[in-house]
C-alpha cells in the first residue's frame, strides 16, 4: 500500500465524534449557549420537584417555584441535599459523555431518526426489567437514562422538527408503541444550498425544502452519508450538518445546513433556532423523566424512582443488624464486624443518629438469638465487637427466623442489614418476612457473600458451580418488599457497606482534615473550626486512651471541658467532640510517639464535589474515567454546596503522598444552582489529598477535604467496546492499555466479575515499551439467571500487588436475542476513484439476516439498492447493489423489541480526503485535473494554480458539487503559462 493510501486510511478510520449541543458551558462570546448540562440539571430539578409534589412527599407553599422544591424537600438534611446532587452529576455526566460515544454517533444525524426512536424505546425496556428485578443496578438504571436523554437532546438540535414546530415537544419520540411521522426518503432532496438569508454571515433561515417530514443534517466524518450528486439540481440535496467542523459540507450536501447546537452562526447555521431547541429539549426532558403518560416514571414504581434520585428523608427510627454467627462465617466475620463498627462510629453523635441500635444473631439449631436493643451507639460498638462464630454444621441456617426477631424489634421506617454466607433452611417462611417488612415499611439491605457455603464446598470438592435453589428465599425476600441483595466478597465489603450507610442513613458530616502522624513526625498539627461547622469530631486511629490526645481549642485545652464527650475509647482508636466549638483554629497534639491516623470530621451544610476534566479532539473538556496521568494536564471542577452569599471558596490544597503541599487560587463559574469553581494544573505525583480553603463571614478560614484521593498512574485503560450481552451469548470487552512510563514494562491485566460468567482466559502479561500500548480482549457469557453482570479490570506491574489503574463496568444482559446482519459477499471496488466517475462503476454483495423475535424493519442508508428473498422466516438473505457514488452502504435491521444490527458495505475511500497540510482535499484534485488539461505546460503552476482557482473563483460560486459540470471555457485563465512572469500574473489576477 502507497504511503498515499496509508494516509487516506488513517483518514477513515479516524473516529468522528457525534455532534449535538455542547456537554458543558462554553466560554468567551459563546458563553450564553445552552448546554447538555444546562439542560439535564434544569429538567431534573423540574421533573423532581414535580414528582415530590405529586406524590405528596412534603408540604409546598404555593408560591414555592417548582425549582426550590427538591431543596425545600431536604430542608436541614444537607447530606441528603447532596446525595441528590450527586446523582443528578451522575446522569448529567452520563449525558455529557454520550457526545464522543459511538453508540451516539450511531443514532444522532444522517436521518437515522427512527433509529434514534428505538433506541430510547429499547433502553426503556432495559430500565423496566432491571426497575422490577430482584437485584436492581440503580447505577446502570442512571446510566441508561443518561444516554435515553442523550438521544432525545440531540433530536431536537439536530432535526428540523424545532423548524416545523418551534419549541414544542415531540410526545411520540422515543415512546413504546408511538410511529413517528414520515421521515424524508432517500430520494428526496430535503434542502437547498443555504443563501446567506440570516442576520448574520453563514445564517441559513430559508434552506429547508421540506415541512411536513422529518429530516437531519449530514456531517463530515459520519458513517452514514448521502451520495454523490453527478446530475440534476446541484442547488438541492440532503440537508448538511453545517458549520465549521463540517468541512466537506456542499460536496455531497446542499450547502449549509440545519445545525441549531451553538448561537454561534460560524458553528450553527440555524443559530437562530438555538434557544427553541433549547427549551423544546429541556422540556422533553422534563417530561421523559415524569410524565404520567410518555414519562420512564411509568417503567418504574416511585420508590425506584426515588431512589434514583437518592430522595430518602432521614427518620428517628431504628438501626438494625441481624447476623448469621455460624461456623462457616469464619473467614468474613471479622470484616463484617468492622464494617459495622465503622458505620455505627460515624453516626454516633449526629442529627441523623437512629433512635436505637438492635443486634440479633441467629444460628443453628438457636433459630435467633437478641443480642441487644439500645439508645446508646458506644454499647452497639462494643456487642458488635463480641459477635463470634460458632456451631452449624450443615449449610443452610434459620436466616428467616433472624429477619422476622429483627423486624419484630425494630420501629417503622427502619434500615436492617443482614449478613450471611448461607442459603435460608426455613426459606418457605419467607412471605412471613415479606409481609412483616411491608407492614412496617423497613428498607431492607440482604448482603451475601459472592460464593454461599454450599458453593464453595461443591467448588472445593470439584462439582459443578450453579445457583443455589435455598439463597432464591432471599431474591423473593427482595422482590416482594423492595429490599435489595448486594453480593460481595470479603474485600469488598467495607467499602460497599460505607456507600450504602452514607445513601440510606448519611453522617451528615464533612470531612475538614485528615492526616497521619508517624514516630518522625512533630506531635502538633493545627485545623480551621468556622462559623458554620457544628460537633467537630477528632477520630484518631493509633491512639490507645484519651490520655494519648490532647485537643485544643484558642482558649486552651477543652479535654476536660463540658461541651466536649469522649465517645469511647477502643485498643486503637478515641473518638472526641467538641460540641458547639467556638471558631478559630484548633491543635491536635499527641502525647505519645505511636502512629496516628487522624480524621476530623464536622457536621455542617458546606461541602464540595469534584470532577477531573480533560480536553478531547473536539475542544470540549469530559470527564476523566478512570486515573489521570502522571505529566498530563487537566482541569478540576467543584461543586460546592450551600455556599452562602459572600462567602467564597478561594484556593485548593493538593497535598502529595510525600507531603508535598501545592495550593492554586480558583475560579468561579456561574451556575443555576450551586456554587462552581475550576483550577488548571499538571499532575506530577502519585496520589493527591484535595482540600479546598476560604474564609467565613467572621474572617475565620474554612476548609473542607475530600474523602476521595486523586491518584494519577503511569498506565491508561481506555474501554474501546463492549458488545451488547445476551442471554446464553458470548460477548467481547476491549480494552486498550498504554504505557505513559519511560522503561518499558511487563505489567499483569487480570479480569473478575460478580457472576463467574467471565470465559476464555482472564489474565494477561504484556510486554509494553515506553509509550507504546497493546489491545486487551476478554468474553463474557451472558446468563439466563441474571441481568447485569459487572466487571473489573486491575493492571499491576508483574512482580507487585499494588494495583496501577482499574475499571468496572456493569453490562446489561438482555433476554432477547438480537438479530444478526453478515456480509456475505462483496464485488467492487470503489478505492481511487473520483467524483466525477463514480456513477460509471457498480458494486454488488450478498448479506444474510438471521433473527429470533420477529423483525418490525429491515431498511437501507441512502443512495443504493437491496432486495429481499424473504421475510418470513430466518435467515434472509439480501442482494445489494449499487455504484461508486455510494461506496458506503449500511443495512439495518430492526425487531419488535427494539433490537437492531447493521451491516455495513464498504468499497473503499471515495470521500473527499480531510483539509490537511501534507494532502489535498479530492474536490481540489478534480480542479487541478481539469485545470491542468486547460492550462499544460509547467506542471507547478498548473498544480498551484488549480487549487487557487478552486479555493477563489469557483468552489464560492458554484459549491463543490458543481465541479461536475464545468466545461473547459468556464475557466478565466485559459492560456499557456510559457513563462515566470506569466504565471505571476495568473496567480496575482486570482489573488
Amino acid at each position: 500500500m502507497t504511503l498515499f493510501k496509508v494516509i487516506i486510511w488513517i483518514l477513515i478510520l479516524k473516529y468522528h465524534p457525534s455532534k449535538g449541543f455542547p456537554p458543558d458551558a462554553l466560554t468567551g462570546s459563546a458563553y450564553y449557549t445552552k448546554h447538555h448540562a444546562d439542560i439535564t440539571d434544569f429538567a431534573i430539578r423540574i421533573a423532581v420537584g414535580r414528582f415530590i409534589t405529586e406524590n405528596n412527599l412534603t408540604v409546598i407553599d404555593d408560591d414555592t417555584d417548582v425549582i426550590n422544591i427538591v431543596s425545600n424537600f431536604f430542608g436541614d438534611d444537607s447530606d441528603g441535599y447532596e446525595k441528590f446532587v450527586e446523582k443528578q452529576k451522575e446522569i448529567v455526566e452520563n449525558v455529557q459523555n454520550q457526545e464522543k460515544s459511538k453508540e451516539a454517533h450511531i443514532h444522532c444525524n444522517s436521518e437515522q431518526i427512527e433509529l434514534a426512536h428505538n433506541h430510547v424505546i429499547k433502553l426503556r425496556g432495559q430500565i423496566k426489567e432491571l426497575a422490577q428485578s430482584a437485584e436492581p443496578n440503580i447505577s446502570l438504571i442512571r446510566e441508561m437514562i443518561g444516554k435515553c436523554i442523550y438521544t432525545i437532546q440531540a433530536f431536537y438540535s439536530g432535526t428540523n422538527w424545532v423548524e416545523m414546530n418551534g419549541d414544542e415537544v415531540y410526545n411520540d419520540f422515543g415512546v413504546p408503541n408511538k410511529t413517528l411521522m414520515a421521515i424524508a426518503g432517500a430520494t428526496v432532496d430535503t434542502c437547498q444550498d443555504c443563501d446567506n438569508s440570516g442576520t448574520k454571515v453563514n445564517s441559513c433561515k430559508n434552506n429547508l425544502l421540506v415541512n411536513d417530514m422529518l429530516t437531519s443534517g449530514y456531517q463530515t466524518g459520519q458513517d452514514v452519508q448521502p451520495p454523490y450528486k453527478t446530475s440534476g439540481d446541484i442547488g438541492k440535496g440532503k440537508c448538511g450538518f453545517g458549520g465549521s467542523d463540517d468541512t466537506e459540507n456542499g460536496d455531497r450536501t446542499a450547502k449549509g445546513g440545519i445545525n441549531k447546537d451553538r448561537l454561534d452562526p460560524k458553528y450553527s447555521p440555524h443559530h437562530h433556532l438555538h434557544y427553541k431547541a433549547f427549551y423544546a429539549a429541556r422540556k422533553a426532558t422534563e417530561l421523559f423523566l415524569r410524565d404520567e403518560d410518555i414519562g420512564i416514571i411509568n417503567e418504574l414504581n416511585v420508590d425506584t424512582f426515588a431512589q434514583i434520585f437518592g430522595l430518602v428523608k432521614r427518620y428517628q427510627a431504628s438501626f438494625g443488624f441481624v447476623i448469621d454467627d455460624t461456623g462457616s462465617m469464619g473467614p468474613i466475620i471479622a470484616q463484617v464486624r468492622k464494617a459495622c463498627i465503622d458505620f455505627v462510629t460515624n453516626v454516633l453523635g449526629t442529627p441523623n443518629a437512629p433512635s436505637n441500635y438492635i443486634l440479633v444473631t441467629y444460628n443453628d439449631p438457636e433459630r435467633h438469638r437478641l443480642r441487644l436493643m439500645t439508645e446508646n451507639g458506644v454499647d452497639m460498638i462494643s456487642a458488635l465487637d463480641n459477635v463470634t462464630v460458632n456451631g452449624g454444621g450443615d449449610c443452610p441456617e434459620y436466616a428467616m427466623s433472624g429477619l422476622q426477631k429483627g423486624i419484630e424489634m425494630s420501629k417503622e421506617k427502619s434500615t436492617i442489614f443482614f449478613f450471611t454466607d448461607a442459603p435460608a433452611k426455613d426459606a418457605l417462611e419467607n412471605q412471613t418476612v415479606i409481609d412483616a417488612v411491608n407492614e412496617k415499611n423497613i428498607d431492607l439491605k440482604l448482603f451475601l457473600q459472592d460464593y454461599m457455603c454450599s458453593r464453595r464446598r461443591k467448588r472445593e470438592s470439584g462439582g459443578r458451580k450453579k445457583r443455589d435453589v435455598g439463597s432464591d428465599a432471599y431474591s423473593l425476600v427482595a422482590e416482594g418488599t423492595g429490599g435489595t441483595v448486594y453480593r460481595f466478597n470479603t474485600a469488598q465489603l467495607g467499602d460497599i457497606i460505607r456507600q450504602i450507610s452514607e445513601e440510606i442513613f448519611p453522617s451528615a458530616t464533612a470531612i475538614v482534615d485528615m492526616f497521619k502522624l508517624y514516630p518522625e513526625d512533630g506531635d502538633l498539627v493545627l485545623f480551621p473550626v468556622d462559623n458554620m461547622l457544628n460537633n467537630v469530631k477528632i477520630t484518631v486511629t493509633g491512639a490507645y486512651s484519651e490520655d494519648d490526645v490532647d485537643i485544643k481549642s484558642p482558649f486552651g485545652s477543652i479535654m476536660k471541658a463540658e461541651n466536649t464527650s469522649v465517645l469511647f475509647e477502643s485498643p486503637d482508636k478515641v473518638v472526641v467532640t467538641v460540641l458547639n466549638p467556638t471558631d478559630g483554629i484548633y491543635k491536635v497534639n499527641r502525647t505519645g510517639n505511636n502512629n496516628w491516623s487522624v480524621n476530623i470530621t464536622a457536621q455542617t451544610s458546606v461541602d464540595f464535589h469534584y470532577a477531573i476534566t480533560v480536553e478531547a479532539d473536539d475542544g470540549n473538556l469530559y470527564k476523566v474515567l478512570g486515573n489521570p496521568i502522571i505529566g498530563e494536564r487537566y482541569t478540576l471542577f467543584f461543586t460546592v454546596y450551600n455556599l452562602p452569599v459572600g462567602i467564597n471558596a478561594s484556593s485548593l490544597r493538593l497535598k502529595t503522598s510525600n507531603s508535598t503541599t501545592n495550593y492554586l487560587n480558583l475560579v468561579q463559574v456561574t451556575g443555576d444552582f450551586d456554587s462552581t469553581f475550576f483550577v488548571s494544573t499538571t499532575l506530577t505525583s502519585d496520589q493527591y489529598e484535595v482540600s479546598l480553603y476560604g474564609t467565613d463571614s467572621s474572617g475565620n478560614t474554612w476548609m473542607r477535604t475530600s474523602p476521595y484521593f486523586i491518584s494519577p498512574a503511569t498506565i491508561r485503560l481506555t474501554l474501546n467496546s463492549i458488545t451488547d450481552l445476551y442471554k446464553n451469548t458470548v460477548g467481547n470487552v476491549s480494552y486498550t492499555v498504554e504505557n505513559k512510563g519511560s522503561e518499558n514494562e511487563t505489567f499483569v491485566v487480570d479480569v473478575t466479575d460478580n457472576r463467574a460468567l467471565l470465559t476464555g482466559q482472564t489474565s494477561f502479561t504484556p510486554l509494553i515499551s515506553s509509550n507504546g500500548s497493546t489491545g486487551i480482549i476478554f468474553q463474557i457469557n451472558g446468563s439466563s439467571l441474571y441481568n447485569t453482570v459487572t466487571y473489573n479490570i486491575t493492571v499491576r506491574k508483574q512482580g507487585s500487588v499494588n494495583i496501577l489503574v482499574h475499571d468496572s463496568q456493569t453490562i446489561y444482559i438482555s433476554p432477547d436475542i438480537a438479530p444478526t446482519c453478515t456480509v456475505e459477499k462483496l464485488v467492487g471496488k470503489c478505492d481511487a476513484l473520483d467524483a466525477t466517475s463514480c456513477s460509471g462503476v457498480t458494486w454488488n454483495g450478498q448479506a444474510t439476516i438471521t433473527y429470533i423475535t420477529e423483525l418490525s424493519s429491515i431498511s437501507g442508508s441512502t443512495g443504493w439498492n437491496f432486495e429481499i428473498s424473504s421475510v418470513h422466516s430466518s435467515p434472509i438473505n439480501i442482494s445489494a447493489s449499487g455504484d461508486c457514488c455510494t461506496p458506503s452502504a449500511y443495512l439495518t435491521v430492526t425487531d419488535k423489541n427494539s433490537n437492531f444490527a447493521r451491516c455495513h458495505f464498504y468499497l473503499g475511500n471515495v470521500l473527499p480526503i480531510e483539509n490537511s497540510k501534507q494532502l489535498l482535499s479530492r474536490s481540489e484534485q478534480i480542479a487541478i485535473g481539469v485545470v491542468g488539461g486547460i492550462i499544460g505546460g509547467c506542471l507547478f503552476a498548473t498544480l498551484v494554480t488549480g487549487i487557487l482557482i478552486y479555493r477563489k473563483a469557483i468552489k464560492p460560486k458554484l459549491g463543490a458539487s458543481k465541479i461536475n459540470t464545468v466545461k473547459s471555457n468556464s475557466y478565466p485563465h485559459q492560456e499557456k503559462c510559457d513563462s515566470k512572469e506569466q504565471f505571476n500574473n495568473v496567480t496575482a489576477d486570482l489573488n
